[in-house]
């Protein structure tokens, strides 16, 4: 029996020794650069410019984390020739954006798309990763107007041709959305005509800054021929934010100056807890007297001789 333990014990032995050796071999072998990966797109905005915007992410085991202060190149592609548009370093979010003119000379295949290309080179600990986006620059044109006591917002969506010149989109559906603090927040959806024009009624209860002015923002997204398209104005429609009187300020939740339920609540609570302290010290300030010995004093008799 004691024969057939030492053998287990060194077949389970030689079996770990086995195991680290291969983890070490994997490990050795997986010293190589990090892998990479580049998130590309480019976007027409109102500004009559092109954005192109590359994210870089490192892939671990734990998840992907994104790469700071990598250098991104920039490029167009003519023919068999890639062009060098500009470089751009990621940010601490790993983006590097770089705008161009919506209007440019840049060449274009077949169906007038652009081919554009981000390429990071990669150093020693990071791979090398690139990614291309096409797209027909376009634009879109947000206004406002007001029929019948109605408020209405309206999107006219142009195409920029390789002369410069502007000619209508035609059909496309366009997301209209003011920014929130997180996200975006949708009021309508648009379904432009033949012509590039959609209009849809604008919300009356749409909460904007302290003057009511609100930022609309008309967008279409990851379209095969014009990628993505973002326009926006300005419009004082917005419900006004709640402001604060200086002279008679209102008891809110959320205001500087809270509730008198919630100050008498917070005394008494308070109240309590310092009541128990003192109790509590005063307790043991009787258990310390208490536990002294009390002195008995003798009388004198007195003696009569």
């Amino acid at each position: 029996m004691r024969k057939i333990r030492i053998l287990f014990s060194v077949v389970i032995l030689v079996a770990a020794q086995t195991v680290s050796f291969a983890q070490k071999e994997i490990k050795t072998a997986n010293t190589g650069p990090a892998e990479t990966g580049l998130n590309f797109t480019c976007t027409s905005t109102s500004d009559d410019s092109i954005q192109l915007k590359a994210i870089i992410s490192v892939k671990h085991d734990e998840g992907a984390k994104l790469l700071a202060n990598a250098s991104v190149k920039f490029s167009f592609k003519e023919n068999e020739n890639v062009i060098r548009i500009g470089e751009a370093k990621t940010d601490f979010d790993g983006a590097a954006i770089l705008k161009i003119p919506a209007h440019n000379t840049f060449a274009r295949n077949e169906a007038q798309l652009i081919n554009f290309k981000a390429s990071y080179e990669g150093t020693t600990k990071f791979a090398a990763a690139e990614s291309e986006f096409a797209l027909k620059p376009a634009r879109l044109v947000v206004s406002f107007y007001t029929e019948d006591s109605v408020r209405y917002v309206k999107v006219t969506a142009t195409q920029i041709n390789a002369d410069g010149s502007d000619t209508p989109l035609g059909p496309a559906d366009v997301t209209v959305s003011v920014p929130k603090m997180f996200s975006m927040l949708k009021l309508a959806s648009i379904k432009l005509d033949s012509t590039g024009t959609g209009n849809a009624e604008f919300p009356k209860d749409i909460i904007g800054d302290s003057t009511g002015n609100l930022t609309v923002i008309a967008s279409i997204d990851e379209n095969d021929t014009y990628g993505n398209i973002q326009g926006k104005a300005n419009v004082k429609w917005g419900l006004r934010k709640h402001l604060i009187s200086p002279d008679r300020p209102s008891r809110e939740l959320w205001t500087p100056i809270a509730p008198l339920w919630m100050i008498i609540t917070l005394i008494i609570m308070l109240a309590g807890v310092w009541g128990h302290y003192i109790y509590a010290i005063v307790q043991l300030i009787m258990i310390k007297k208490s536990s002294i010995p009390k002195k008995t004093k003798i009388k004198k008799e007195e003696v009569v001789v």
